[in-house]
């Protein structure tokens, strides 16, 4: 069995009681969780659109994806690879979401492009490399990036939000095959469900606003 929706906000709840109890800066906690729950609603209601997709998987794979993220500078250790070994004993499809969530289509960027997200350490890039090589790419792995991508603090975003909102954040500009990149994830989807997936997101919970 895997991760219920209640067990996968119990995880996060445990997340944020370590990162208080350790002295960690809460005041933007809410940004994290706004994140997170947006990505997870915007799985949840594009995979109720596809036939055969698994709502409450889809949810959880989503939720969970960031799931080590607020601790990965302290660890100094991509949070893909720790959220995947965290999660994997609880929940495959979770822990691959985790996994794999960074690299849009399941395409790995060299380790030149990318050794700084990995904190030099290519033993953990050769692992996600060698994971790719040999599992096939799925649904359930694209829709988790589309999620990541279409959420931010505010909630549910464009793919254009979402771009000026990090370069904005980082201070730098992305390229056009970042939003290309993105925006053929989106064409994607929004053919599995027959309409702009734009559309489906008038009415998604309003996230909290905690500062």
């Amino acid at each position: 069995m895997g991760i219920s929706i209640q067990e996968a906000r119990g995880i996060i709840a445990e997340v944020k009681a370590r990162d208080a109890s350790i002295g960690r800066d809460m005041s933007r906690w809410w940004m994290y969780e706004n994140h997170i729950v947006s990505a997870a609603n915007i799985a949840r209601v594009i995979a109720s659109k596809i036939k055969g997709m698994d709502e409450e998987q889809a949810y959880v794979n989503a939720l969970l994806h960031d799931v080590c993220r607020t601790n990965e500078r302290k660890e100094a250790r991509f949070h893909g690879i720790s959220g995947y070994e965290y999660l994997i004993d609880k929940d495959k499809n979770a822990a691959r979401s985790a996994l794999l969530h960074m690299f849009l289509f399941n395409k790995l960027p060299s380790y030149e492009k990318c050794s700084q997200m990995f904190f030099g350490n290519k033993k953990d890039y050769d692992f996600i490399a060698n994971y790719i090589k040999n599992t096939q790419t799925t649904d359930n792995d694209l829709l988790v990036q589309l999620a990541d991508n279409l959420s931010n603090k505010d909630g549910f975003v464009t793919i254009e939000q979402r771009a000026k909102d990090l370069e904005e954040r980082r201070g730098i500009t992305l390229d056009k095959d970042w939003l290309g990149a993105r925006n053929a994830l989106k064409t994607y989807f929004d053919k599995k469900v027959d309409c702009n997936i734009y559309n489906l997101f008038t009415k998604l919970p309003t996230p909290t606003r905690e500062r």
